[in-house]
């Protein structure tokens, strides 16, 4: 059958057959010879439907121009119609019948690719079929490349879907196991499709796989941006997004808002992979550097205004990296100095920049107002990508600041104290004057204990002092004012600046050099009472965190050094001579075991917070055998504790609360603190059965002048308060022994120590200031005095029974007169009788009345002060000395020896009796 005598429905089925078999060479042909049933897009619908998707492109693309450019389609060619050439009309129409035919629109297509040509659907059509039939993705570049310079549909679908897809799957990362289809990449909006395809990285890990996606991937994709689409794709996916602050609108889409998605992911990035976005931009020159394949020129499709703001934006993302990192590594710091200089350069404001300036620390000026009219919420991660904050902004005055941060951030780092870039900000913008001194000792103490060889100090101090106001040179504002220009501390006045330095010297050791820039120089930045100051408060700082008293190790050792470097300079100072003392007074308790409550060792901070350190002592006393002996040690750190101004009154609450002019002289705090030890040594004493030394230190110590022959310290000054002095007197006067001694004590030796007992008490009548303890000392005097009436008993039965057995002796035959056992025995019986003479007198006077207590008190003084008692040293020197007891005479007739402790147990004892009496109601006598 010729070609003439084809019908309408075997020319069909040829078509379909020549497309089935792969021979698409006729087709041309075909459509020439049948024009009315065989029109382009039938033609195009059988090639889509019965074509294999795996046929090269290349055996067709040339048909299809032929096809589309129908004056030039061949008709003269003999064909081959063995195919169809037995079907008989019927049945070629029946089969015509049953064909379906694809159409050459997909569903859901695009509205530009909806109204294009017959030839452009079936392009895009045939590419999709290719896709998901073969998956052979470089079939369909052949089938574009042909005809995308005379079609701009074609092309913008080229560059925004088949590159990225074909540089994703067979350039970039080829190694992948799973691909990405054309069917898969369409269906993503813009957001969706930067996460993807930015987050992909070659198996090596470069970091330029980022700067690869942003210009092969990402610029492509964002080339189709104005497609119907991905426009419809990105208003459903904003549609269905949550504001990021409740109530706000959320803002139109536009054809730009894929560089917004790119500008977010890259600041959101950052915070995880700080490496890669520093890379992409120090690489990447923003939207406009984008790799079109050659298929298009970057940026024809959009306006000059629009490429600017792209890029305004972009800019913007890197400032807000830099904000946003936590990190304050060198490393770190060296990236944000390349992104913001990468920044400035891109936008041209490489003039406000201060990073490359000759001069170490430069002079910074920027436009303050509209800096610092930011608010905390600018800093935050939401903000820093708003069209209106002023700091991310690319401009003169962000770009200076940012700078300056950097530089600031850079000599934090050095001085060992890290903070974010973020925080030094916020710090220098919104922070108060408070705030800013806190964060300003914090670098100082970063500094101090920065493990650093040679650090050059000099060097330090100008940089703390440029990290004020920005500014190399000093401002010529007052020193106590804040500075006019907007450093990082700029709040602080320069002199507390100083002030923090000079203890950040004398806290690394650098003593010399404090006292070259702040005492020695003519300029000193500070007034000699602010050295003095800072100077006391590091001596007090290193005392505090002392852990040992000892001044030659540790922090004792700072102090004390610091102290030595500049009392020199101060010869006048109040405080520096306070705090000799209170370092003498540790260093000297350093030497004993000292252990506070709960098991805490002792430490130099416990004087200064203790409410009154004698107290210290008394636990120095407890915890150290025989301390007690060194009182002149003790003594003498009561003295430096007083003279050192901490308090030193046991109960003086009363006193801390009184007008300065109220509080007693220095003298007496002396005086009453000495007093104390030296009781507390009694005590001491006594709890460890050391009766001699306790009678010792009252004897040389608390004996008033009257007694003594030389004044004692403690008690010649008459017009101090003293309700200590009589206490210990009284305690150790009644002091009794709580262990038994080896051997056991004669009845000679017991009759010694009541009579020292005796004594004491008679001692604390005198010292006593107020009549009220009065009664307890007399009754515990009488009870001495009672017990040693006993012993004076037992050693009369003593002397009776060894008398009695001299007598009984035989006398030497030849005698004369009256033997000398004779005579003794006599002389015994003369004592016997004026004892008992003596024991019968109180009896008759019964109905006399005593003396008041007071009059006993002082009857017992002046007994003292008459009689010698081993305490005497002071009597009068015009009256006669008295006569030992045994070198009076004695006589039949007269009442024997009276011994003078006798006549003061007599007094006292009479005069308790007859006062309790007088208490009764006894009416009293006449006194003979």
């Amino acid at each position: 059958m010729a070609l003439e005598e084809l019908s309408d429905a075997h020319a069909i089925l040829l078509a379909t057959q020549f497309c089935a078999a792969g021979n698409v060479a006729d087709l041309p042909i075909l459509k020439a010879r049948f024009p009315h049933c065989l029109p382009l897009e039938r033609l195009l619908r059988i090639i889509l439907t019965f074509l294999p998707e795996s046929t090269e492109p290349s055996q067709y693309t040339s048909v299809l121009q032929e096809l589309a450019n129908s004056s030039n389609l061949p008709s003269d060619r003999s064909i081959d119609t063995s195919a169809v050439r037995d079907l008989s009309e019927s049945l070629a129409r029946k089969r015509v019948r049953k064909l379906h035919l694809r159409p050459l629109q997909r569903p859901d297509e695009e509205d530009e690719i909806a109204s294009a040509d017959p030839l452009t659907k079936f392009l895009i059509h045939r590419a999709h079929l290719i896709d998901s039939e073969t998956a052979l993705q470089p079939l369909i570049l052949e089938l574009i490349l042909p005809f995308y310079e005379n079609s701009l549909i074609i092309r913008t679908w080229l560059i925004s879907s088949l590159l990225p897809l074909l540089r994703l799957n067979y350039e970039f990362y080829a190694h992948r196991d799973e691909t990405i289809s054309l069917e898969i990449l369409e269906s993503m909006d813009d957001q969706t499709a930067v996460n993807i395809l930015l987050s992909l990285m070659s198996s090596e890990g470069s970091n330029m796989d980022l700067v690869n996606n942003l210009r092969g991937l990402i610029g492509p994709w964002l080339y189709g941006g104005n497609r119907s689409k991905r426009r419809r794709l990105n208003e459903a996916a904003q549609q269905s997004s949550v504001s990021f602050i409740e109530g706000s609108e959320k803002p139109q889409a536009t054809e730009l808002a894929g560089w917004e998605h790119v500008n977010e992911w890259l600041l959101s990035r950052s915070l995880v992979d700080r490496d890669s976005v520093v890379s992409a931009y120090t690489h990447w020159d923003g939207p406009s550097d984008v790799d079109l394949g050659g298929y298009d020129n970057a940026g024809t499709q959009l306006s000059e205004q629009q490429v600017r703001d792209l890029q305004v934006r972009y800019g913007q993302s890197g400032l807000a990296v830099v904000y946003a990192h936590a990190d304050s590594s060198m490393a770190v710091l060296e990236g944000s100095f390349q992104v913001l200089m990468r920044v400035a350069k891109l936008l041209d404001l490489e003039d406000s920049l201060y990073l490359i300036s000759d001069s170490e620390l430069p002079s910074v000026h920027y436009d303050t107002e509209s800096i610092c009219s930011t608010s905390r919420a600018s800093l935050l991660q939401n903000s820093l990508l708003r069209p209106t904050n002023p700091l991310t902004i690319p401009s003169p005055p962000s770009i200076s600041f940012l700078s300056a941060l950097l530089l600031s951030l850079r000599i934090l780092t050095e001085l060992g104290h890290l903070v974010p870039c973020r925080v030094v900000a916020n710090m220098c913008l919104h922070s108060t004057e408070e705030m800013q001194l806190a964060e300003l000792k914090n670098v100082v103490n970063s500094t101090v204990k920065q493990p650093s060889v040679n650090q050059d100090w000099s060097m330090v101090r100008q940089r703390l002092l440029w990290l004020r106001d920005w500014q190399a040179e000093q401002s010529d504002n007052a020193w106590d004012e804040p500075s006019p220009y907007h450093g990082l501390f700029w709040r602080i006045p320069c002199d507390t600046v100083e002030t923090e330095i000079l203890k950040a010297l004398l806290a690394a050791k650098e003593y010399q050099l404090a006292i070259d820039i702040y005492t020695n120089s003519k300029l000193a930045p500070l007034n000699p009472a602010q050295v003095e100051a800072a100077v006391q408060e590091a001596i007090f700082t290193a005392y505090d965190n002392a852990s040992n008293g000892n001044r030659t190790r540790g922090g004792m050792k700072r102090a004390y050094d610091i102290l030595q470097s500049f009392t020199s300079h101060f010869p006048k100072s109040v405080v520096f001579k306070q705090i000799h003392a209170l370092i003498a007074a540790t260093h000297a308790l350093s030497y004993y075991s000292l252990t506070l409550e709960h098991g805490v060792p002792f430490q130099p901070v416990s004087i200064r917070v203790h409410h009154d350190p004698i107290l210290l002592i008394e636990k120095v006393l407890e915890q150290n055998a025989k301390s007690y002996t060194k009182l002149d040690d003790l003594l003498s750190i009561g003295r430096n504790l007083v003279a050192a101004g901490v308090p030193t009154q046991a109960a003086s609450h009363k006193a801390e609360d009184e007008p300065p002019r109220h509080k007693p002289p220095k003298e007496h705090a002396i005086l009453t603190a000495e007093r104390r030890i030296t009781s507390l040594a009694i005590a001491s004493a006594l709890s460890a059965n050391d009766f001699g030394t306790a009678y010792s230190y009252i004897l040389t110590r608390l004996t008033p002048p009257s007694l003594l022959s030389t004044s004692s310290p403690l008690l010649n000054t008459t017009s101090v308060p003293d309700d200590i002095t009589w206490r210990a007197v009284y305690n150790a006067g009644r002091y009794r022994a709580t262990t038994p001694t080896h051997p056991p004590p004669t009845l000679q030796s017991q009759i010694s120590h009541l009579s020292q007992r005796m004594e004491l008490l008679s001692l604390a009548l005198v010292l006593v200031p107020s009549p009220d303890p009065l009664p307890e000392i007399l009754g515990a005097w009488r009870r001495c005095d009672e017990e040693l009436t006993s012993l004076r008993a037992r050693e009369q039965q003593e002397e009776d029974l060894w008398d009695r057995k001299g007598d009984t002796l035989t006398s030497v035959p030849g005698g004369f007169g009256p033997s000398d056992s004779e005579r003794d025995a006599f002389d015994t019986e003369q004592q016997r009788a004026a004892r008992r003479a003596r024991a019968a007198m109180p009896n008759s006077h019964r109905h006399e009345a005593p003396m008041g207590l007071f009059e006993v008190a002082r009857g017992a003084a002046l007994a003292l002060h008459k009689n010698a008692f081993p305490l005497r040293g002071a009597a009068d020197s015009s009256a006669p000395l008295a006569t030992r007891d045994d070198d009076r005479p004695l006589s039949p007739d007269s009442e024997g020896r009276v011994r003078k402790r006798d006549m003061v147990s007599n007094m006292m004892t009479g005069g308790l009796v007859s006062g309790i009496g007088w208490v009764l109601g006894a009416d009293p006598v006449s006194k003979k």
